[in-house]
């Protein structure tokens, strides 16, 4: 089966949305031989893929004109048994479609996007999913709210996780952490977040928790590891308010191949976002073997289960608490560091191959 697979996210620094792609891809190439993926790359991207995958690229960057006219271009002269969209499907396709939607946050959490992101994806999601095929979601938390937002039927949701890269292990190499830690002028003691910088992400809440217990003579630096998205102002300013200009380091976006590196050389990884559909950077950390503390709610419980130390996202003492056990802890950090690489392994390359062909033969079958 030929599946043209939406993938102008590569190359773009987007996250969970291009950490997703990378991963379908690669699940796909290696443990689907009945599924040929041919992504959809952007124009000018030279990145590599699987061994074997053909590629396709795109005429415009532009979203909307993407959207509206390259893809069904491209998809009308390309032969595809299915085509697998990422949040919004073009107007017109010559195949069945199928849609990934990673989070509902237009609907959970409007005010952390920007007014022209949230109008767009308010609304041409529901239209997406009158034609589409099936949706596949990364969480059960996900399926749920789609049924509660937008009514879908739940036998035409396909739960899929993103899997977790192999280079995500326990095993350290104490000759890298210190070549990372010298390349980004890294302390010896810090505490990790890798994400974009908007704010669902809740950085403001991390940031306040954090000058609570450097005020209590905790010497760790905070470490955040990713690009400006949107709406970062407010971030700035707290930085400012809570005077932890000296205690941050903000490193930009930190190269793929890095990141294992970066979250061993962490005492904690810290990933407490007020929502999320799945929450990709916690099962990377798990992981790795680093403790990691993320927020009770949602999909960000659902995936770390009892591997990680959770707290309310929305509370700075909570968070301030979860940090000042994890760093205090010693029983606490070895169990963490036991249990995250067990919870992890579910999110196999295997697993991700096989929920994508399922819902794949289902959507040829309707």
């Amino acid at each position: 089966m030929r599946v043209a697979f939406d993938a102008h996210a590569l190359g773009t620094g987007a996250g969970g949305n291009e950490s997703y792609v990378r991963a379908a891809l690669e699940a796909l190439a290696a443990h689907a031989p009945r599924i040929k993926p041919v992504p959809l790359i952007p124009p000018g991207w030279n990145g590599e893929l699987p061994a074997g995958v053909e590629k396709h690229p795109l005429h415009v960057s532009n979203s909307w004109l993407r959207v509206a006219l390259d893809l069904p271009y491209v998809l009308r002269g390309g032969d595809f048994d299915l085509f697998h969209a990422q949040y919004i499907a073009p107007p017109l396709c010559p195949c069945p479609m199928v849609v990934s939607i990673h989070d509902c946050v237009w609907k959970r959490h409007p005010e952390t996007l920007p007014p022209v992101t949230r109008c767009r994806l308010r609304a041409l999601i529901p239209r997406t999913l009158k034609r589409v095929r099936r949706v596949f979601v990364l969480s059960e938390a996900m399926r749920k709210e789609l049924g509660e937002f937008y009514g879908y039927p739940e036998d035409r949701i396909d739960v899929a996780p993103p899997a977790v890269h192999p280079r995500f292990s326990a095993a350290r190499d104490a000759a890298n952490i210190e070549r990372v830690r010298a390349k980004h002028d890294l302390p010896p003691d810090y505490i990790l977040y890798i994400g974009a910088l908007q704010p669902r992400k809740n950085l403001c809440r991390l940031l306040e928790a954090f000058a609570q217990i450097r005020s209590e003579g905790f010497c760790h630096r905070l470490v955040v590891a990713g690009k400006e998205a949107w709406m970062t102002g407010e971030i700035r300013a707290t930085v400012h308010r809570c005077g932890l200009e000296d205690a941050l380091v903000f490193t930009g976006y930190v190269d793929d191949a890095e990141l294992p590196t970066l979250i061993h050389g962490a005492a904690v990884f810290a990933y407490v976002s007020i929502y999320e559909g799945f929450g990709i950077p916690i099962t990377e950390a798990m992981a790795c073997g680093t403790p990691v503390l993320t927020s009770n709610t949602g999909a960000l419980a659902e995936v770390a289960a009892d591997a990680a130390l959770t707290c309310d996202p929305h509370d700075v003492d909570a968070i301030a608490e979860g940090l000042r056990r994890i760093l205090a802890e010693t029983a606490l950090q070895t169990r963490l560091r036991e249990a995250g690489p067990r919870r992890a392994s579910r999110y196999s390359l295997e697993n991700m191959a096989a929920a994508l062909e399922e819902g794949y033969r289902r959507a040829r079958e309707e």
